[in-house]
């Protein structure tokens, strides 16, 4: 049976998950553009993990779950569903859609044909806004093209199946009640304190997803610790290339994602909670750096022999782990200034 939101607008931008909260903000009328949505959903993180084979090691600048917390601190209605069965999924989704709501769906990329990718790489979050030819084709609306992606449904299914990294076990989530609870200013403190206190202590990770990896500051230093010994891996130049990518590509919006935080705390200037003078300068500044960091990265993983690499890899751990100090001096200064308001 085919179901497809015939009004439904597609968007592209600059990271998966707060270009898919952007469009259910266009398509129920919330009012946020990507970088409040990722500010709202505290979206700021750090995740480091082992991986079983090349690349050996990998990280992303948000925490495992940014979309339920959106919808938790804006108290709109949704229902989160995993571990079901394909089938059970696959009615949700005709029935979501013939009702007008968009399904959003976490993949792995790598089943995802549109990508063209041979790596692995999730949780990809997408809007799911039409099944076609008899329900056999799935319409996604995904962040990283300009037109909306059809793939066999059988290639989503796996796609939201895959045990790469996070285990998927078909995630998706539904909006039930699209009138939210709060405004987007009485959100906005608590958003930004949800954030740092995850970033200062990565106890606060919870959920599924929360002995997943190292979180936080502890992940950034984690990552700093170890990656002068990445030189010791029987492909060190993909790890390497691997982490460039999940700094400055990878729908990071730039800077391992510091870029679009510094965004959103630059839309709150004047109206939004009472924050440093100086914040949204310290994070942009944090993001290039973050910036240079990958950039260098990049280089290193384009040189053939490790002992040119080994010392390169070295100077990016000590700047890592100086901006890992610079962070956490940035969020206690957050934290104090909302506790103080």
């Amino acid at each position: 049976m085919d179901a497809t939101i015939a009004e439904y607008s597609h968007g592209t931008g600059r990271h998966c998950g707060s270009t898919s909260l952007r469009n259910l903000a266009t398509h129920y009328g919330w009012g946020c553009d990507e970088e409040t949505c990722f500010g709202l959903a505290a979206g700021l993180g750090f995740t480091y993990f082992e991986l079983p084979e090349s690349p050996h090691r990998g990280f992303i600048g948000r925490p495992p779950r940014i979309e339920e917390t959106f919808f938790d601190l804006l108290e709109i209605g949704v229902d989160r569903h995993e571990g079901e069965g394909w089938r059970t999924v696959r009615r949700r989704l005709r029935d979501s859609l013939a009702a007008g709501d968009p399904v959003m769906v976490f993949t792995d990329i790598y089943y995802l044909d549109y990508f063209g990718s041979d790596t692995h790489f999730g949780p990809h979050s997408v809007l799911c806004v039409g099944l076609e030819d008899g329900g056999d084709t799935a319409v996604l609306s995904d962040t990283e093209f300009d037109e909306r992606q059809r793939v066999p449904l059988e290639r989503l299914r796996q796609a939201m199946n895959s045990t790469h990294g996070v285990p998927l076990s078909n995630r998706h989530l539904v909006v039930t009640d699209p009138e939210p609870g709060r405004s987007l200013e009485e959100a906005a403190p608590d958003a930004v304190a949800e954030m740092a206190r995850t970033m200062l202590d990565a106890d606060r990770a919870t959920g599924p997803d929360g002995n997943f990896g190292t979180q936080g500051l502890a992940g950034v230093r984690r990552f700093a610790d170890e990656l002068p010994s990445w030189v010791e891996f029987d492909d060190p130049q993909w790890s390497v290339r691997f982490a460039y990518q999940n700094v400055e590509r990878r729908g990071t919006g730039g800077g391992a994602f510091r870029q679009l935080y510094a965004d959103f705390l630059e839309s709150l200037d004047g109206s939004g909670p009472a924050l440093p003078a100086d914040a949204t300068e310290r994070m942009n500044a944090i993001a290039a750096d973050w910036t240079d960091a990958g950039e260098t990265l990049k280089a290193a993983s384009e040189r053939p022999d490790t002992e040119r690499m080994g010392p390169t890899l070295t100077d990016v751990a000590e700047t890592v782990h100086d901006l890992a100090d610079r962070e956490q001096r940035l969020y206690e200064d957050l934290l104090a200034a909302l506790e103080s308001a």
